[in-house]
C-alpha cells in the first residue's frame, strides 16, 4: 500500500511500535475516514466561507487517532489534490522508483477546438483529471491547511523549546517555509541535502584553486554543530568566500529578485534554492548555511531596509559585513554606515548582530506585507492570518499580536472556539470593549453551529420576465475591463447598497440597477458583482484560475463549468438554460 510505505518513511527506523499490524489498520482507517469527511463537506459547508468549528474538531480527532495520523491525513488530502496533475507530487524523503514518462498536457483536450465551419466544438476533457472532482479538491485544500498546521505547530513547539544555540537560522527558515506551504512536501532532509551538495561544489572548486586548504581534509561541518567562531584564519576564510561566491552567484546564478521583489516565493527557503531568486534575508540565510558547512561562522544583522550577515575577522576584533543580495560583497562597518539611507544617522548599534527569533519575526512581517499588497486576491487574508498565527507562536506574550490574531479570526469567521478562549485569557489581563463584544458574538455563533445547517433556498427564474440571460457555469468576458470570469450566482436586480452603487458608477450604465447582476469569480483571484450589460460569453472559453471555483463547480467540461449539487439546488432552472446556450454555439 503506497500510503503505508510513504508514512513509514516519515519516521525513524528505530521507532518503537508494539503492534505494527494495529498501526497499519489505523492508517487505513484514518485514510478512509478522511476521504469520507471531505466528500461530505460541500453539503455541510456550502453556506459557510470556511471550515466550521465542528468540522475542525473532526479533523483534529483524526489527527490524534494514532501516531501516524497527521501524516496519513495530509497524504490522503494531497492524493486528492494531486489527481490529474501533470507531475504528481512525490514525497521528498523517498527515492522515486523508475516510472514511465508522464505525458505533457495536451491543451487541445482541455480547450474547445473549431469545426470545419469555424464553430467552437468542445473536446471532452476525459483523461485530464485536473478539472475533475473540483469540489473535493477545494475542500481538501481547506482541510489540509488545518491538518498541516497541526503538524507544524508541533515542530515549532519543539524548536522553541530547544536551547537558544540550537535554534538555527537554517532550521527555522525551513520550518517557516513548511508552515506557509501546506500543499508541498518541504522536507528538512531534502533542503539540507541541497545545501550539502552546494557546499561540496564549493569544496571541489576550492580543491582546484587551493589544493592545500585545510578545509579539504576536514570535510563538511554538520548542520547541527554549534559553531561559535570561524575555524580558519583570515586568508583561508577569504579563499572560501571567493569559492562560495563563484558557485552561488556565477555557476548557480542565484540572484536577488529585483524584478519581482515582493513575490512570496522569495521568502520561502526551499523556493529560493529551486528558483535561484530571493530577497536579502533568505539569500543571507542560504549564504550562512553554506559558510557554516565550510567552517565559517556568520551572524545575522537586522539592518534597516536591508539584511546582512557579519563575519568576525579571525585574529582581530573587526567585523566585515556580507551582502548576499549583492553577490556576497563584503564591506567594513564604516563602508556600510556610509551607505546608510539619509535620515537614519550613523548609529553603530545598527551593525550589531541579532537573535534568530528577530530574524524569523522579520521574515513573517515581510510575508504579512506581501499579503497586504495582494488585497485584490480573494484569499489574501488567509495568508495574512497564517502569518499572524506563526507570529503569535513566536511572541506569546505580545498582547497586541494575540489580539490582532483574534480579530483576524473574527473577520474571517473562523476558529470561534479559539476566539472564545483567547478573549477570555486577554480579558483576564485587562478590560476591552471590543474583546467583550467578540466573546459574546462567538459564544452565540458556536451555539448556533450546533444546529443543522439552514436548507438552501432555490432561486427560480421568473418565466414571464425572463430577464436573466446568462446562467451559472458560463465562462464570461467583461466588455469594459476585459477580464475572464465564471458565473456562480445572479440576482434579477442589483442587491448592493446605495453607497456601492454610487461608488461603482452603476448609474452611468444604460439599465442602471434595473437589470440582472451576476456574482463572478475572476481569473485574477478576485470576486466581483457585474451588470448583465457588461458581460458577454467568452468565444473561446478557458479555465478560470480562482481558488473558489471548486466551492461551486465539480467539473470543467472544456466550454463551461458543471455546478455541483449545492449550486444546482440553489439555481435549479439554470441547467436547461445552460444547454440552450451551449447548443446555440454548437458546444454540445
Amino acid at each position: 500500500m503506497i500510503i503505508w510505505e510513504w508514512v513509514n518513511n516519515q519516521y525513524p527506523e528505530n521507532i518503537e511500535i508494539s503492534d505494527w499490524k494495529d498501526e497499519y489498520e489505523k492508517v487505513v482507517t484514518v485514510s478512509h475516514r478522511m476521504s469520507s469527511l471531505v466528500s461530505s463537506l460541500s453539503q455541510r459547508l456550502f453556506q459557510h466561507h470556511h471550515l466550521t468549528t465542528h468540522v475542525i474538531t473532526e479533523v483534529d480527532a483524526l489527527c490524534h487517532y494514532s501516531m501516524f495520523s497527521p501524516m496519513v491525513v495530509i497524504h490522503t488530502l494531497r492524493d486528492i489534490l494531486d489527481s490529474g496533475d501533470e507531475h504528481p507530487r512525490l514525497p521528498q524523503e523517498i527515492d522515486p522508483q523508475p516510472a514511465a514518462a508522464l505525458p505533457r498536457v495536451n491543451w487541445q483536450r482541455v480547450l474547445p477546438s473549431v469545426d470545419t465551419r469555424g464553430r467552437m466544438v468542445p473536446i471532452s476533457p476525459r483523461g485530464n483529471k485536473r478539472y475533475e472532482n473540483l469540489t473535493e479538491k477545494y475542500y481538501s485544500r481547506k482541510v489540509i491547511i488545518h491538518a498541516h498546521q497541526h503538524v507544524c505547530r508541533q515542530e515549532w513547539a519543539e524548536f522553541l523549546a530547544a536551547p537558544t544555540e540550537e535554534q538555527s537560522l537554517e532550521k527555522g527558515a525551513i520550518l517557516l517555509a513548511r508552515w506557509f506551504q501546506p500543499h508541498k512536501d518541504v522536507s528538512l532532509k531534502q533542503v539540507r541535502s541541497q545545501l550539502n551538495d552546494i557546499a561540496k561544489e564549493v569544496l571541489t572548486l576550492l580543491r582546484t584553486n587551493h589544493p592545500n586548504h585545510p578545509a579539504l581534509s576536514a570535510g563538511l561541518v554538520s548542520h547541527d554543530y554549534h559553531l561559535q567562531e570561524s575555524i580558519w584564519n583570515e586568508n583561508q576564510c577569504t579563499q572560501i568566500f571567493k569559492c562560495i561566491n563563484h558557485i552561488l552567484f556565477y555557476q548557480m546564478k542565484i540572484v536577488g529578485n529585483t524584478d519581482d521583489y515582493y513575490n512570496i516565493e522569495n521568502s520561502m527557503f526551499n523556493s529560493v534554492l529551486t528558483n535561484k531568486r530571493g530577497i536579502p534575508i533568505t539569500l543571507s540565510i542560504v549564504y550562512a548555511a553554506i559558510c557554516h558547512r565550510l567552517g565559517i561562522y556568520l551572524e545575522p544583522v537586522n539592518y534597516p531596509s536591508h539584511f546582512l550577515m557579519r563575519w568576525k575577522v579571525p585574529g582581530s576584533d573587526e567585523y566585515e559585513y556580507v551582502d548576499a543580495f549583492n553577490k556576497g560583497r563584503r564591506l567594513s562597518g564604516l563602508e556600510l554606515l556610509k551607505e546608510m539611507p539619509m535620515g537614519l544617522g550613523r548609529d553603530q548599534s545598527l551593525l550589531c548582530s541579532c537573535g534568530s527569533m528577530q530574524v524569523f519575526q522579520r521574515m513573517i512581517r515581510n510575508i504579512m506585507n506581501v499579503a497586504q499588497m495582494l488585497a485584490h486576491i480573494s484569499d489574501h487574508m488567509e495568508l495574512f492570518c497564517s502569518a499572524t498565527e506563526l507570529l503569535s507562536l513566536l511572541s506569546p506574550n505580545d498582547r497586541s499580536i494575540q489580539e490582532l490574531l483574534l480579530r483576524i479570526y473574527y473577520t474571517l469567521e473562523v476558529h470561534y472556539d479559539r476566539i472564545v478562549v483567547g478573549c477570555r485569557q486577554l480579558l483576564d489581563q485587562g478590560p476591552s470593549t471590543i474583546l467583550t463584544e467578540m466573546l459574546g458574538d462567538c459564544e452565540t455563533i458556536l451555539d448556533d453551529q450546533k444546529n443543522a445547517p439552514e436548507p438552501i433556498t432555490p432561486k427560480h427564474r421568473v418565466k414571464k420576465r425572463a430577464s436573466v440571460v446568462f446562467v451559472t457555469g458560463l465562462i464570461m468576458r467583461h466588455k469594459r475591463y476585459s477580464y475572464n470570469c465564471v458565473i456562480f450566482g445572479w440576482d434579477e436586480e442589483c442587491k448592493m447598497t446605495a453607497e456601492w452603487v454610487q461608488r461603482m458608477g452603476v448609474q452611468n450604465l444604460q439599465f442602471k440597477t434595473k437589470q440582472p447582476f451576476y456574482n463572478v469569480l475572476v481569473s485574477d483571484g478576485s470576486q466581483r458583482y457585474a451588470a448583465q450589460e457588461n458581460l458577454e460569453i467568452l468565444g473561446e472559453p478557458v479555465p478560470i484560475t480562482h481558488s473558489d471555483v471548486g466551492k461551486y463547480f465539480k467539473t470543467f467540461q472544456g466550454c463551461y463549468y458543471v455546478p455541483n449539487a449545492e449550486l444546482s439546488q440553489e439555481y435549479p432552472d439554470d441547467e436547461l438554460k445552460r444547454r440552450e446556450h451551449l447548443e446555440v454555439r454548437g458546444w454540445l
